[in-house]
């Protein structure tokens, strides 16, 4: 299992245009295969960051999505309402052996 930490700044008054991206890649991230969970958060302190979070199976089944025609497509759009390029972050679920 993956975890997809992505990082990113809208443009002041442009939260309500990016939120209605948002969900339209949520949606079309929830049919993928390997689709787990997805979550998005505000940094309290600073509203106009965003830190979205999804869970897929394994990181193949994330970079079909993240490759896929429909997020880039998105992505083209949410692209103009960010202050910088965002971040992506990927974290692999670690098993502990029992000493």
């Amino acid at each position: 299992m993956v975890r997809i930490i992505i990082e990113r700044n809208i443009l002041d008054g442009k939260l309500d245009d990016y939120h209605t991206l948002i969900r339209q890649a949520k949606n079309k991230a929830s049919n993928m295969p390997g689709f787990l969970s997805g979550e998005i958060f505000h940094v309290k302190e600073h509203p106009n960051q965003v830190i979205v979070m999804s869970c897929w199976d394994s990181f193949d089944t994330w970079e079909v999505w993240a490759d896929s025609e429909e997020r880039l497509d998105l992505l083209e759009e949410i692209r103009p309402l960010l202050e910088k390029d965002e971040k992506i972050m990927v974290l692999e679920a670690t098993n502990l052996k029992k000493d």
